[in-house]
Parts: C-alpha cells; structure tokens; sequence
C-alpha cells in the first residue's frame, strides 16, 4: 500500500512540476491584454484584403523575373516601410526565364477532337508541327514505372490519376509526383511526350498547370496537362478499346536567367534579437490567372500579421523575422537562397510557419517538432480554440517552402487551411481575387499575429536542446 502511494505522490509530484515550467513560460501571457486585443484587432482589419486585391490587380500574374513581379515585390518593399519595419533586405535570386505561349492537344483517332490543354511549368517544346502519336494510358506513375519500354517506345504516356477530395493538403502531396516526375519516368521508357489530368478537384474544361521536372542524364520530352473533363473523356475511349491518336503542339521559350528578388524584413528583438520567428510568403504566381490564391492571400495574410504586430506599444522580445520570397513554383530557389543567405542563423529560428495553401480558414495545428515541446503546443492551441481549429499531429511535412528547413532541425508550426476551394483552382486561369474572402483572411491574420506575440515574448522554445546548444 506504501508503495502506490508513493508512486502515485511522485506521478502528482511530476504532473505538478510540469504545470508550474509551463505557467512559468505563459502566466504573463494569460493575463497580457495584448492577447485578446490582437485578436480582436486582427478579426475587425482588412489590411489583408487589401494587400491581395492590389496584387491580383494592379500588378496580375506574377511570374518569376517578369515586370509585373518585380514591380509587386517594389510595391511590397514600400508597404513595409510605410509598416515602419526598417531592416529590410533584398535579396538577388537568380530565376529563369521560361515562358508559355501556345498549346494545343487534338484527338485524331478515332476522331477529331480539341482537347483543353496548357503546358507544365518548365516543359520544352515540340517542334513546330507536333508530335502525332498512339496515346497510352496508365492509372498511375507506379503503373507507368512498371511498364515494359516496348509498350512505350514512340508513344504518347497519358497518366490518368484523379486528385481526391481533401479537406486538407494530404491528396495532393500524393498526387503531385504524376505531374513532377511523368516525363522523366516516360522519358526513361521513350515515349515522346507525356500529358497528365490536370491535378484539381474541380470538373471543368479548364487545364491546370504546375512545375514538370527534368533529369539532367534522362532526355527531356514535352510535357502538358489536360483538363479533367477532357481526361474523362480519354478515359471512355480508352474503356471502349478504341486506339486513341493525337497531336500535341507546345510551344514555350527559355534563353536566359533573369534576377528577381526576396524580401527579408525584421521586428528585431529587444532582449534576445538573435532568436527568430520566422513567417514565409512567396510572391510569384503562374501566368494562367492573378495568383490570389497562390499567393496573394498568403502574402496579405504575412504583411498584414507584421501590421498587427508593428501597431503594439511594445516591441517583441525576440526577433521577428519576415520573408518574401520569389520563384516558389520553379524548384524555390527564392527558398534556396534565403537559406544559403542566412545558414549560420538557422540554428536560432524558435519556429517557422508559412501561409501557402490558399484563402481558407485555418482549421488545424500541425508541427514538425521535438515530442518534448508538445505541451506548449497544447498551450498555443488553447489560445486559437474560440476560431474553429483542431489540434493536429506532430509529423508535419511543412509547405512548400518551409519544407526545406527540415533537415536543419528548424521546428515547424503548420498552421493548415481548409484546401477544398484550393485545390479547383490552384495553377489555373481561375486563381482570381473573387475566390478570396475577407472573414477567412482576417482568421488567419489572427493566428499568426497570436503565434508570433506569444513566441516572441516567451521563454517557448520550440527547438531540440541539441540546436540550443549548438547556438550558444
């Protein structure tokens, strides 16, 4: 009888001591006023709308190294001075120059037929006249891996998959090798050219684009994306086993790289300035529609949580670091740079979070940290539970960007938007302004005005005491 209670007076002992370390951290911050007001601020601000809807209209799309984007990423550059933030570097990335500007599909047997196409982000051409060829279908890239060369050689591949619908990103993290890695799987097996339902969600006769990758010893081949109605009807002559022909006209040019830029802005700290929160948002777009969704939204989210935070009467403890980056849909070499940038500092990022997933509501915290830290995680959610969001697990692949920060051991807060939206529009011409909503918007603003406050202005520390220590 001793003995369990003994065991149980240390099991109270451990829970309590457990308690004490996390109210010693956010105590002060339970009863900071600032809480409740940047809350309530950031769900009565429009900043964020109006960043966005000046993005998607004044300057369009904005693809890497264009006018148009440099003159968004100027434009951003000055809506930060007018913040007040002061330390603001701009950073030289090297993009390329590749444009799109025709595509054209056409059934030719059993009949004629114009399919609705467009070209993968980074496809080459086809010569001047087309590739005319016999299309083979495959339900999946695994399929398609499996193949005999024999069955390939000279034809035209046509990866049939179907994205899923997801109320979150997992889906598409799936999906997304048919379109990155079909031609190098099709190449390998000598095809002449591959064409991909396009990756969305949405039934329409609208072509969604998005990067195609090459390997450097594989021979590149054209690559395109059909719209799902156009793939559904590929699909019925395919069940009906009659031969499908067609002819794939791409025309696209790359020359030459161009300079584009990111922008790095600080809130330094006033008592540990070498320790960062970091917020990413990129601010290319694919050429198809205004990139509201991707990423106008997410820049207005950032730029309007940095307003919210600039507008306190005191500044953050530690430093708060925010990061614009360009080239986000070629390989993120804005990402790359930023790394190589600042790869001393890494080891001093408390957490990275980043807004890449649309206009939606955030509806989930997921991480990507140390199981030790997770309990002020629990304290973090507990401030954003009156906004509809669940907690999530703790194997977070990060996002498009902040994904390349995991092997650095830089912890990751993913703040997760509802995707269903996104996802039937995302890298087509109908990323516009009109799917962008100001309630959703201000909700994200809110979070991370929340999440960059209390972790600025805490002793939370989401990082491994192994990289602590590495820093000190």
């Amino acid at each position: 009888m001793q003995k369990k209670l003994n065991h149980l007076f240390s099991l109270f002992l451990f829970l309590f001591l457990i308690s004490q370390n996390i109210q010693a951290n956010t105590d002060p911050l339970l009863k900071n006023k600032n809480l409740e007001h940047l809350k309530q601020t950031a769900l009565a601000d429009d900043y964020s709308y109006f960043v966005a809807e000046s993005l998607t209209t004044e300057f369009g799309a904005r693809q890497a190294g264009s006018q148009a984007e440099i003159n968004s990423i100027n434009w951003l550059e000055q809506q930060l001075q007018e913040i007040g933030l002061t330390q603001i570097n701009k950073q030289k990335v090297p993009v390329r120059n590749w444009r799109r500007h025709a595509a054209s599909a056409q059934v030719t047997q059993p009949y004629q037929h114009q399919l609705v196409t467009t070209s993968l982000g980074g496809s080459i051409s086809t010569t001047h006249n087309g590739i005319n060829a016999q299309v083979i279908r495959f339900n999946s890239i695994e399929d398609l891996r499996s193949a005999k060369p024999e069955a390939v050689k000279d034809k035209i591949v046509y990866i049939a998959k179907a994205l899923k619908q997801d109320v979150h990103s997992n889906e598409y993290i799936k999906t997304l090798n048919i379109r990155q890695q079909g031609a190098i799987v099709a190449a390998k097996l000598g095809a002449k050219a591959v064409i991909v339902r396009s990756l969305t969600t949405l039934n329409s006769r609208i072509a969604h684009t998005g990067s195609v990758l090459y390997q450097a010893d594989v021979k590149k081949i054209p690559a395109a994306a059909i719209s799902s109605v156009d793939a559904d009807l590929l699909d019925r002559l395919f069940t009906k086993n009659l031969p499908v022909h067609l002819t794939l006209t791409l025309n696209n040019t790359e020359d030459k790289w161009l300079n584009s830029y990111n922008l790095v802005a600080d809130i330094p700290g006033t008592e540990q300035p070498d320790e960062i929160i970091l917020l990413i948002a990129h601010i290319d777009s694919w050429d198809l529609g205004t990139g509201a969704l991707d990423n106008a939204a997410g820049v207005g989210i950032m730029l309007a949580t940095i307003k919210q935070l600039m507008n306190l009467e005191q500044a953050p403890k530690r430093s708060i670091r925010l990061a614009i980056l360009t080239n986000s849909q070629l390989k993120q070499s804005g990402m790359q740079t930023f790394i190589k940038t600042y790869k001393d500092e890494l080891n001093q990022i408390v957490a990275v979070a980043e807004s890449d997933l649309g206009a939606d509501f955030i509806t989930r915290l997921d991480t990507h940290l140390p199981t030790s830290k997770l309990t002020d995680v629990d304290y973090l959610h507990t401030l954003v539970n009156d906004l509809n969001i669940e907690r999530g697990h703790n194997s977070s692949t990060a996002s498009t960007n902040s994904k390349y920060l995991l092997p650095y051991n830089v912890p990751v807060v993913n703040w997760v938007q509802d995707s269903q939206e996104y996802f039937k529009y995302l890298h087509s011409a109908n990323d516009t302004f009109d799917k962008v909503k100001l309630e959703s918007l201000q909700q994200n603003v809110a979070v991370y005005s929340l999440f960059a406050y209390v972790l600025a202005n805490s002793d939370i520390d989401f990082r491994a005491e192994t990289t602590k220590t590495e820093e000190q």
